[in-house]
């Protein structure tokens, strides 16, 4: 009688560490008389670098006894505050508005009209960013709510680059001590992809205040490697 037999064997490993997590799977066919393994690992690497650009959160709000009059107070205070912050002296890169509203508020029966605009400014130059401050409350600012240290575009690639290098070493690292665990030699890679990690690319500043202290700023990219592997 004929009997044909198929055994496939399933022996895996699993690391867990704060950087990612690897293992290795073992496949083959008794009857093909070979063995096909790979091992797949998680890693993610993180950079960090001085921030290149600050973003101040500032507001402005108008008061009047209508929506119109308020609404129209408020354009002249924003005209002066956009004219003060644009100073070439402040490296201001843009002056961007982020929410616009009116609304009523009611006490002892008086009606009153609040209009009110808020925007990020953002400046090139980090240490402009208490002068920023100063300038827009100097000019009808109302409120600031708070400044937020980046990295450029451009920036935040080159670090992105960088952390995905730091991530791929960690993965290939992961490997090896699982291949070497379970007594395989690591071939190529058969499969990778990346993300971005868990990490903040901005840096906020608790407090807002005419000193503000750059803080550095941190970009993190994770990979999923997949390598294969032999039996040694």
């Amino acid at each position: 009688m004929d009997r044909k037999l198929t055994a496939v064997a399933l022996a895996g490993i699993v690391l867990l560490s704060s950087f990612g997590v690897a293992s290795a799977a073992f496949l083959g066919s008794a009857q093909a008389g070979n063995q096909a393994s790979t091992v797949s690992v998680s890693a993610t690497g993180s950079v960090t670098a001085e921030p290149d650009r600050a973003v101040v959160d500032v507001a402005a709000t108008a008061e009047a006894d209508n929506a119109t009059a308020a609404t129209d107070r408020l354009a002249d205070t924003v005209t002066t505050l956009r004219d003060a912050l644009t100073d070439e002296n402040l490296s201001v890169e843009s002056v961007d508005t982020t929410s616009y509203s009116v609304f009523q508020r009611t006490d002892n029966g008086t009606t009153t009209y609040v209009a009110r605009q808020s925007f990020a400014v953002t400046t090139d130059d980090t240490d402009a960013a208490g002068a920023v401050i100063d300038t827009a409350v100097a000019n009808g600012a109302t409120e600031i709510g708070g400044v937020a240290f980046a990295v450029s575009e451009d920036r935040r690639q080159e670090l992105r680059a960088d952390a995905i290098d730091e991530a791929v070493d960690d993965a290939r690292a992961q490997a090896e001590a699982v291949a070497d665990s379970t007594d395989l030699a690591l071939g190529n890679v058969r499969s990778v992809s990346t993300g971005d990690g868990s990490g903040f690319l901005v840096q906020r500043a608790a407090d807002a205040g005419t000193t503000v202290e750059p803080s550095p700023v941190s970009v993190s990219a994770t990979v999923e490697i997949t390598y294969n592997a032999t039996a040694e």
